[in-house]
């Protein structure tokens, strides 16, 4: 398993979140690639304050799987359908809810702080440093025929798990990404969005977006 050689805009058109994953171990090649490309992303004053926690033990896995079963089960997560998705994404949702320390490779994605009082402080600026970041990895894991998956709920245990990983003050968690190859169950393809039409305004708001 390796590169499928894909364009950017076919990356961006066929990434979508991936809940279920073979056994299939993922290399130290790939995930130093996909590292790669995810600090090549913008940061303001090019600050590049993220932080990535690679976790591959199966017993530390296990454990923030807990706390990430335990925070879908506060927030109602997996338990009942959501509206609006189908039985199929919702079934994938239920299981990563429930399996997340299964997946071959977790990624703690991190924004370290210059001053630990500024933690938990979040905002767009802070955002805007470390979620491009994400982006590039989960468009570069899709390049290589590698899922993902983009998920914030596990910061309800956000002391925990800085507890079991040994984590400094001064940062906080920002994403836990499962990674791994897609199972049969799950598959790389569009996602259904708004047109641009409705959603893109020329020179100035207006009433229908597309409106000049």
């Amino acid at each position: 398993m390796g590169t499928q050689d894909i364009s950017l805009f076919e990356a961006i058109r066929t990434q979508r979140a991936i809940r279920r994953f073979t056994d299939d171990p993922v290399s130290d090649e790939a995930i130093e690639r996909i590292l790669e490309a995810a600090v090549r992303a913008p940061s303001g004053r090019n600050s590049q304050p993220w932080r990535f926690i690679v976790i591959r033990d199966a017993d530390t896995k296990q454990k923030i799987g807990d706390y990430y079963r335990r925070a879908c089960e506060a927030a109602g997560i997996g338990l009942e359908p959501i509206p609006g998705l189908s039985k199929k994404v919702n079934d994938s949702v239920t299981h990563l809810a429930f399996h997340m320390g299964e997946a071959p490779v977790l990624v703690l994605a991190c924004y370290e702080y210059l001053n630990e009082d500024a933690v938990g402080s979040s905002t767009i600026l802070t955002g805007s440093s470390i979620y491009p970041a994400v982006q590039n990895l989960l468009l570069a894991a899709r390049a290589l025929g590698l899922g993902t998956s983009l998920t914030t709920v596990h910061s309800m245990f956000e002391s925990e798990i800085k507890d079991l990983l040994g984590i400094p003050a001064n940062v906080q968690t920002a994403a836990l990404i499962p990674l791994g190859y897609p199972s049969p169950e799950e598959r790389f393809g569009g996602s259904r969005r708004r047109p641009v039409g409705e959603v893109t305004h020329f020179d100035r708001w207006s009433d229908a977006a597309g409106d000049t």
